[in-house]
């Protein structure tokens, strides 16, 4: 219980720091924001496979 808790605690905190610096149009261009989105689904697509893998070899 306590992994998922600090686990979301992190997750929720690194979503809300990057659409908090995304929202705000003086620190990133709207060229470099598409990246930033872009190159950010990649990871957490490569990121919940990677996740998912561990979980099965630990069952």
């Amino acid at each position: 219980m306590m992994r998922n808790f600090t686990r979301g605690l992190v997750i929720g905190g690194l979503i809300g720091a990057s659409i908090s610096v995304l929202t705000n149009p003086e620190i990133v261009d709207p060229h470099m924001r598409r990246k930033m989105i872009k190159s950010g689904r990649k990871i957490w697509h490569r990121s919940n496979h990677v996740f998912g893998d561990m979980m099965h070899m630990f069952r």
